[in-house]
């Protein structure tokens, strides 16, 4: 069963990573846009998750680091560093950014709840002015069966993050588990054309109690400069 599962995962890694080796062929695009790494699904009831995430550009490799703690009444308290250089530069708008999460799910019944947050922090190093950045979101969430959720809501978004003035949007996304907690799909959609636009999809295994692994690409809303990116992630949860 175990070999069963790992070949299903080898051939849809095959099929999601495919546009990580199509990256379009034109000039790279110094200092491109892209957004930070914000997804308001709501964490499995309570633990402390830390993910340790990669982004791989062409001539660039950023990390993030995120920990957060989820409790069972629908609290997330969480930190990020996101877009530390590993390797090359330019791929990024902020470099070195540090944020605080606040986020709080209420249960409507048993297939909808919903999820209201907020994202705030600044580049710490190596920016010529230290703007505050914020994000704040109004999500329904909806679990209408066990291989699928999905989120419909509204977020706000200040100057100083999007780059642009253009502080409304809509984001949605789902999730399928095809191999509920061994192989998951999942994609996140943010309206607009400013710093946070754009789509995100991962595909997630779980190779074992507690961790994830997954891996995925980043695409930027149409017209924006953004620059394609794909993601390798590795998350563990203390429960």
């Amino acid at each position: 069963m175990k070999s069963a599962r790992l070949i299903i995962y080898l051939l849809s890694l095959l099929w999601v990573g495919c546009p990580l080796v199509a990256f379009p062929k034109g000039k790279v695009h110094e200092k491109a846009p892209k957004r930070i790494k914000v997804n308001p699904a709501t964490e499995e009831s309570g633990g402390l998750t830390l993910t340790q995430e990669f982004n791989i550009y062409r001539g660039a490799a950023y990390a993030n680091i995120v920990i957060d703690y989820a409790t069972r009444d629908g609290w997330l308290f969480g930190m990020q560093l996101l877009n530390v250089p590993v390797a090359g530069d330019g791929a990024q708008t902020f470099q070195n950014d540090g944020y605080l999460i606040l986020s709080k799910t209420f249960t409507i019944n048993d297939a909808w709840s919903l999820a209201v947050g907020a994202q705030n922090g600044r580049v710490l190093t190596h920016a010529p002015t230290h703007r505050w950045h914020h994000f704040s979101f109004l999500d329904n969430q909806f679990t209408p069966g066990e291989r699928l959720n999905f989120h419909l809501g509204a977020f706000y978004v200040n100057d100083a993050l999007a780059t642009i003035h253009q502080p409304y949007g809509a984001m949605a996304g789902f999730e399928i588990r095809m191999l509920p907690k061994v192989l998951h799909l999942q994609a996140d959609y943010f309206s607009g054309t400013s710093n946070i636009s754009g789509n995100i999809v991962n595909l997630f295994y779980y190779p074992a109690a507690n961790w994830q692994t997954y891996l995925g690409v980043n695409m930027p809303a149409p017209h924006t400069g953004g620059e394609f990116a794909g993601n390798v992630g590795i998350a563990y949860n203390w429960r």
